[in-house]
């Protein structure tokens, strides 16, 4: 073999070599590119998926607020509601003592302190009502003192031993401050629950 033809299959082999080494690139390249685009498209999913669960985030967080918010708001609005309630009651009471039923509602409360206490009783009324209380227990076999000090109340009274260990309040603002808790529950399904009524 000459060294011509020697050269010759050198330079067909090398080109050959050079082709396989190219289309063996080429391979590789587009290999690489794939991942690439591949490595690309998961990022960008991956991304828009935490964007997307952001977004939901924060749109439940508004949703969650505003229902918290609409929430406080009705709440405060029956707390409103339940408070004039009992200003209404408050003055309705305040102006009882003037209604030509309040001897006999006069006479009930002071029964019911009577009824609890046993031998003598001092008991404390408004200025205004101590000749009712005078009149009402010259019918009563009951030892009675009045206190000089006079009730700071609307109407009704306030009974006690003369040492002082059991006392009733019977006014009309002791009587309204003990039912308010059962009052307010009875007011609130009333206004705001009427199913419950039914």
């Amino acid at each position: 073999m000459a060294l011509e033809d020697i050269l010759r299959a050198l330079e067909d082999n090398a080109e050959d070599r050079i082709e396989a080494i190219k289309q063996d690139t080429q391979q590789r390249v587009n290999e690489i590119v794939s991942e690439v685009e591949k490595e690309a498209s998961r990022s960008k999913r991956l991304r828009l998926k935490k964007v997307q669960d952001a977004i939901k985030s924060e749109c439940t967080g508004i949703v969650y607020s505003a229902s918290l918010k609409a929430k406080n708001e009705l709440i405060k609005a029956q707390e409103e509601t339940v408070y004039e309630a009992f200003r209404l009651a408050e003055q309705r009471l305040a102006g009882l003592h003037s209604n030509e039923e309040y001897p006999k509602i006069f006479e009930l409360l002071l029964d019911e302190c009577l009824e609890i206490l046993d031998g003598e009783v001092v008991l404390r009324v408004r200025a205004d009502d101590r000749g009712l209380l005078d009149k009402l227990m010259a019918n009563r076999d009951v030892p009675y003192s009045i206190s000089e000090t006079p009730l700071e109340a609307s109407g009704g009274l306030v009974a006690g031993s003369p040492d002082g260990e059991v006392i009733v309040y019977n006014s009309f603002e002791s009587r309204l401050s003990k039912a308010k808790e059962t009052l307010r529950l009875e007011i609130s399904n009333a206004l705001f629950n009427p199913e419950a009524n039914s």
